[in-house]
């Protein structure tokens, strides 16, 4: 797993992942190779119990395809409790792109899933809300396109 390693010169503190698969033996995988580069990891085999979890998550990475709950109706579940967590659906039906994307999730992943994958989608999901410091002062500092010149 040391290949995979995604190097960032600025990183706000280390994302919260909260993953949600049902197998057991994925959710492991995945839970290991995300806190191996670095990520606060939270794990869960269930969507209803994962609901009461999302408190300071970052991204979640949820399967779409559970016998409690699909993970679309899971992100529908999310949104509506008023959580602004980003979604990572995993799926290996046909399809279910457009259906987790018309849900709110931000990424998707075919399965099977690369691991290098995993790591780029839930970094670029977290890093979405982020920019370093010196960017975040030019932002501020930077004139808006409707805003009016000044007459000097």
């Amino acid at each position: 797993m040391g290949n995979l390693r995604i190097v960032r010169t600025w990183r706000p503190r280390p994302p919260v992942v909260l993953v949600v698969d049902d197998d057991p033996d994925i959710l492991r995988l995945l839970g290991m190779c995300l806190e191996a580069e670095g990520c606060e990891v939270r794990e869960t085999m269930s969507p209803s119990a994962a609901l009461e979890r999302l408190d300071r998550v970052d991204v979640v990475v949820v399967d779409q395809r559970m016998p409690e709950m699909s993970g679309t109706d899971f992100i529908e579940a999310a949104r509506s409790r008023g959580y602004g967590c980003r979604f990572l659906v995993i799926s290996g039906k046909r399809g279910a792109r457009a259906e987790a994307a018309q849900a709110g999730a931000e990424g998707f992943l075919a399965k099977p899933i690369g691991m290098r994958d995993l790591i780029g989608e839930v970094e670029r999901l977290f890093y979405r809300g982020f920019a370093p410091p010196s960017h975040r002062a030019c932002a501020a500092a930077a004139p808006t396109s409707g805003a009016p010149k000044s007459s000097s």
